[in-house]
């Protein structure tokens, strides 16, 4: 992807950031906060949701997009993480106190304005995510800033206090299936101005915002945190990318976010260049399924023949256009296509601006399609195969998307795509989604509660990285990895038990896990006692560094056994420099050729038989003091 003249396209980038909070209970019920991770839920119910109108009387129309989906929504529960609140059918308790003062924290480190008087609003989703069909929100906090490295500032507009959704496990067979132990964990959104204009910069603000949160009393386990990035250009409109997983995908994400905002700002130039227009350039779809049942491409009759209907619209004037490429491997016709399989369900779309080989239809076949259609060699056909359902949801996205291409781009949600490319998921949610909760009543935040959590604000994460750095000589990004690790108290920690090798900590906590991982160990079986416990160990010198890696991967085969029991089954025995001797001796006489012809450089080879002795027993910097001292006294005894 080339490099873009942002100022001169006029880039504007916003981002939002979801947080779970780590309190002990949930935002609006007693529940405990504790995800069930795989766990089997005990019990399943259904529940069938429809738009309802906002509070300026006019329904949102991503909710009407989510409800033309036609998905039905089944949960699954749990008989001791949620209660009837989840189910919506008990009303909210008072507002979890912990969470907000957590939230409250974040607010101020982000130097926000934090409002004296909260009220609740409901804020409508119609995907299932939440049985009432709305989550309910607070801003919490106004007119913030973080800071960058090089001094510019980015606007925080607001700090929300709100619920988390429930979490989507699968979909099967037009059915939505959601767990809600997540549903009801109090989580902070925070949404900054449209200040950033470069995607470098995005990234960076994004990976401030999350080194900050996470210097909070929040969730720090993978999904805790989630954000989205709001992308325009002066000549397209605001699109939201949600999904975005990783801090680099933003770049990526955004400069192919720019291609397609200004290619579709080309293809309504090119549109109205060749003078058309909106309602006369598509052609009223047009059933085509009796006359080109005798097709000679299979995929098509095969299609027809099992009760599926052929529908056919043309582009007046539009060859070419379906087929100019958006962004890297995407074309306009893709654009058409997700849509398409997001709303009605069918796999996709057929046009004439692709190789029509690849369906294996005919050239005799094209001609009757063309024929059908009044197709001639400056337009463009689009054809549906499905029931009749979803062709008719289908086409009615089809002739929208198309008349839209009019206007250049339309404003969307999409969804982030590993390869940096983007689908569409919904319409872009409007204000008709959000008003007042009626069930809660305002929500105060006294002066004296907030000058209290003030006066214990912890430093910003980013003086902290400097500090430990300089401290303990290690390269900034470790630190940095600490914290989005979640393990920085857990480094401090063990630093107290074992000062003497802070780089052996960070290299246990980072490397030594990542590949413990990588081999398929389950090192979420590790718990910070079991670490604390190993590094105990090797404070009383009865294990060596050497060991760590076999107690990690030992307790993540083997959840139930502590350290100690894992430190017998091991039969790792604090050894005696006494006995240590003896075996370097042992091993030196057995090896006298090798120290003849190799004198010093024989220390290598000869560690290593000594280390199948003693490895894990005794710290390797020990042993290797102690055998360059005998191989040096017997080499004077051979001369």
């Amino acid at each position: 992807m080339s490099d873009f003249d942002y100022k001169k396209i006029g880039l504007l980038c916003g981002l939002e950031i979801h947080q779970q909070l780590d309190s002990s209970t949930k935002l609006f019920c007693r529940c405990p906060n504790l995800l069930q991770g795989t766990r089997k839920p005990d019990f399943t119910l259904k529940r069938f949701m429809r738009p309802v109108l906002g509070e300026m009387g006019t329904y949102d129309e991503a909710m009407l997009t989510e409800y033309e989906k036609g998905m039905d929504v089944t949960y699954e529960c749990y008989n001791d993480v949620i209660c009837t609140y989840e189910l919506d059918e008990t009303p909210p308790f008072i507002c979890n106190n912990e969470a907000k003062t957590i939230a409250i924290e974040i607010g101020l480190l982000l130097n926000s304005n934090i409002i004296e008087e909260m009220h609740v609003c409901r804020k409508n989703y119609l995907d299932g995510s939440v049985p009432c069909g709305f989550q309910r929100t607070m801003i919490l906090a106004k007119d913030g800033y973080v800071e960058l490295e090089k001094g510019k500032k980015i606007g925080i507009d607001v700090v929300c206090l709100e619920e988390d959704a429930a979490r989507k496990i699968k979909t099967e067979n037009k059915t939505n299936y959601f767990r809600l132990d997540r549903l009801g964990i109090p989580l902070v959104e925070v949404t900054t101005k449209p200040d950033i204009n470069d995607p470098d910069e995005c990234r960076e603000a994004a990976e401030r915002l999350g080194l900050l949160l996470w210097t909070s009393k929040v969730k720090k386990v993978l999904g805790s945190i989630r954000q989205d990035i709001n992308v325009s250009v002066r000549a397209g409109t605001r699109v939201e990318i949600k999904g975005v997983q990783k801090l680099d995908w933003i770049p990526l994400l955004i400069n192919h976010e720019i291609s397609r905002q200004l290619k579709l700002v080309e293809i309504k130039d090119e549109l109205e260049k060749r003078g058309l227009k909106k309602d006369t350039a598509i052609q009223k779809p047009k059933d085509l399924t009796k006359a080109l049942s005798n097709m000679k491409s299979n995929f098509i009759s095969k299609g027809i023949k099992s009760g599926k209907k052929l529908y056919g619209i043309n582009f007046s004037g539009f060859k070419g256009i379906f087929g100019k490429e958006l962004m890297e491997d995407y074309r306009f016709g893709t654009e058409v296509s997700s849509k398409v399989k997001s709303i009605s369900g069918l796999k996709g779309i057929i046009h004439s601006d692709e190789d029509l080989k690849n369906y294996k239809l005919s050239n005799e076949d094209i001609d009757k399609i063309n024929n059908q259609l009044n197709s001639d060699e400056n337009d463009c056909f689009v054809l549906v195969l499905g029931t009749q359902n979803e062709v008719d949801k289908a086409i009615k996205v089809i002739v929208k998307r198309g008349k839209y291409s009019f206007e250049g781009v339309p404003p969307e949600t999409r969804r982030a795509l590993e390869n940096g490319n983007t689908e569409f998921l919904r319409e872009l949610h409007g204000g008709a989604r959000l008003y007042p909760d009626t069930d809660s009543q305002a929500i105060i935040n006294s002066e004296a509660e907030i000058n209290n959590i003030k006066k214990k604000l912890p430093k910003y994460p980013w003086d902290v990285i400097k500090d430990y750095s300089s401290k303990y000589e290690i390269e900034e990004r470790l630190i940095k990895e600490l914290i989005f690790t979640g393990n920085l108290d857990l480094f401090n920690d063990l630093l107290n038990i074992y000062p003497e090798n802070p780089t052996l900590i960070i290299t246990t906590l980072l490397e030594t896990i990542i590949a413990l991982r990588r081999d398929g160990k389950r090192v979420e079986n590790i718990s910070e006692i079991d670490y604390k416990d190993i590094f105990t160990l090797l404070k009383n010198n009865e294990i060596g560094k050497e060991a760590i890696e076999e107690f990690l991967s030992s307790k993540s085969d083997n959840p139930n056994l502590s350290i100690k029991d894992i430190k017998k089954e091991l039969k790792i025995e604090k050894i005696s420099e006494k006995d240590l001797k003896k075996i370097i001796t042992k091993v030196v006489d057995e090896n006298i050729a090798i120290l003849k012809e190799k004198e010093m450089r024989a220390m290598g080879p000869l560690m290593g038989e000594v280390m199948k002795e003693v490895r894990g027993k005794i710290d390797g910097k020990v042993v290797s003091s102690e055998l360059k001292t005998i191989i040096q006294e017997k080499l004077k005894e051979l001369k």
